[in-house]
């Protein structure tokens, strides 16, 4: 599972499952990977959060969040979430994208963001850290320090001005085609909130249920499937609008450039 994971990403799992011991958790919770990735690599911490206080306060957000089970001795080999392990999907995906080879701390840090609804990302946006901010960082970070060369040889595509991996493109759209997609204005959507774990659930006809409640134009905006690309109601016609299968989206850049020109 980890045979493309640097030394550094291999450690930050370590730490994941120390600190999920500690904290009394049955599984690696993605708040966990989050702490083994700000232990393991204080420089991207650095990079990425406002200050050396966003990390005191996450600590003590996740401190506050945690439900103060019995410590489990570190011995024991603790699973990783659903959530965990889609975050660690994402981070295989994000390396793909920026056409590095290996998965390091950097992919692990934008899976995190682009598992929304987990509470490591919601701190993370809490602390002013969004998912395409980070991604124009580090792969500018990658530039600058030579990382990037990866990409020689690979084709690639430009997307708003970007070059993504051409195989990893082609990948997205054997799945993404079997989708009917219509062109849509973006509107938020109304939510419903779970007591307690503050998680996030979509299906609004369950709203009598107790443990729900029900908020208006909870989620306020969405991303594209392929280059995650932000769509909202605020930020101007290219983020207004996109193409979606009545439950997902595409930007409208993405299904012009590579839907149109398959099925004509």
């Amino acid at each position: 599972m980890f045979e493309r994971y640097t030394e550094k990403a291999r450690r930050v799992i370590f730490y994941a499952r120390y600190e999920a011991s500690q904290y009394g958790s049955p599984y690696i919770e993605t708040e966990h990977l989050l702490l083994g990735l700000l232990r393991e690599d204080p420089a991207l911490a650095r990079r990425t959060l406002r200050s050396g206080k966003s990390i005191e306060s996450i600590r003590k957000k996740i401190d506050e969040h945690a439900t103060g089970g019995k410590k489990f001795p570190t011995s024991v080999d603790l699973p990783v979430s659903n959530e965990s392990k889609r975050v660690m999907a994402y981070a295989a995906e994000e390396a793909e994208r920026l056409a590095n080879r290996h998965i390091g701390t950097e992919h692990l840090l934008l899976g995190l963001l682009r598992e929304r609804g987990s509470f490591a990302a919601q701190l993370l946006n809490e602390e002013g850290v969004v998912a395409e901010r980070a991604r124009d960082n580090i792969a500018e970070w990658q530039r600058k320090h030579g990382i990037a060369q990866e990409t020689e040889g690979t084709e690639t595509v430009d997307i708003h001005e970007h070059p993504w991996r051409l195989g990893y493109i082609q990948a997205q759209l054997v799945s993404l085609s079997k989708y009917a997609w219509r062109k849509r204005e973006w509107k938020p959507l109304d939510v419903l909130v779970e007591s307690g774990t503050d998680g996030v659930f979509f299906d609004v006809s369950v709203q009598d249920d107790p443990q729900f409640q029900l908020v208006t134009a909870g989620w306020p905006r969405d991303w594209c499937l392929i280059c995650n690309w932000e769509l909202n109601a605020d930020g101007g016609e290219e983020h207004s609008s996109g193409y979606t299968n009545g439950r997902q989206w595409l930007c409208v850049e993405c299904y012009e450039k590579f839907f149109i020109s398959r099925l004509s």
